[in-house]
């Protein structure tokens, strides 16, 4: 019998990230530590080494996937650069995984405050993404003055959020135009 390599740092972390995102997409919140060790083939004592809890462990896996799926966007045109991290959260949306975890991400925040103090920390992290290119469109005369970044970036993706829990993707048509009326309403 040949003993299993050991695998280290970020190739176990990795693999810890991806069982659970398979089983978040798969089952939904419900999964366990003890699950999560068994379809990974890492000891339980390593997962909790890394999480302290369970609700960490799925906040860290849904944070890979959506750095994964929706990296910080370098382009010298802010109002491009919103319209691709649309593009890419829509995306998302149109995936079996994307949805099947938003879901199951929301149903365990019910149960759980500190996953819904995880969840905001994660939107909080992600928004910041698309901040940065609205201050931006705002220091350059394309956004009235006072109008708040977050919530101007809000009204792009949270339709595209509801849409994904309701079953229905956002094609790229209607990312864009989300945009398009995000930004209108904002327009100096």
């Amino acid at each position: 019998m040949t003993p299993t390599p050991q695998r280290r740092g970020p190739a176990v972390e990795a693999t810890v990230l991806e069982a659970t995102l398979t089983l978040l997409a798969e089952r939904g919140a419900a999964l366990t530590v003890d699950e999560v060790a068994a379809a990974s083939g890492v000891h339980k004592t390593t997962i909790y080494r890394r999480y302290a809890t369970r609700e960490q462990l799925i906040a860290s896996a849904v944070m890979s996937l959506a750095e994964q799926a929706v990296p910080p966007v370098a382009d010298d045109d802010p109002r491009a650069a919103i319209e691709r991290l649309a593009l890419a959260v829509a995306a998302t949306t149109r995936t079996d995984a994307g949805p099947n975890i938003l879901r199951a991400t929301i149903a365990a925040s019910a149960a759980s405050s500190e996953l819904v103090q995880l969840a905001d920390a994660f939107f909080r992290a992600r928004y910041a993404l698309a901040v940065e290119h609205l201050r931006r469109l705002a220091e350059s005369g394309g956004l009235r003055s006072g109008v708040d970044p977050v919530v101007v970036w809000e009204q792009i993706v949270n339709p595209m959020h509801v849409r994904a829990l309701c079953g229905r993707p956002t094609s790229e048509a209607d990312a864009r135009l989300l945009v398009e009326l995000a930004l209108r309403g904002a327009a100096a």
